[in-house]
């Protein structure tokens, strides 16, 4: 699992990385089509979300350099969530992930 969780990390080089073997956490694997699937809360057993639906690279700015990585498993190989403010620990700075989009 490779990942830049908080939308606040930039200009990384993350190369030439294999990421396998992902198994989505939660209660059932999600299933429907493109974007429609349940809402998934918080609770007991499942802590995020966002793990139902489980990726190998987990990128919350695209204000970095991802060269040769190769992902197999999971809901999806490489995730891109656009955050419109930061969060977990780095959730006071002042940026916006989201502004970095072209």
């Amino acid at each position: 699992f490779h990942s830049f969780p908080d939308g606040v990390e930039t200009d990384n080089n993350l190369t030439f990385n294999l990421a396998a073997h992902i198994h989505m956490i939660g209660p059932e694997p999600p299933s429907g089509g493109g974007q429609n699937i349940p809402i998934y809360t918080q609770s007991d057993t499942l802590t995020l979300p966002a793990d139902v639906t489980a990726s190998g690279f987990y990128i919350t700015n695209v204000q970095n350099n991802l060269i040769g990585n190769t992902a197999s498993g999971g809901w999806a190989g490489f995730a891109f969530p656009n955050l419109p403010t930061p969060v977990g620990l780095s959730k006071d700075v002042n940026i916006r992930p989201a502004a970095a989009l072209p």
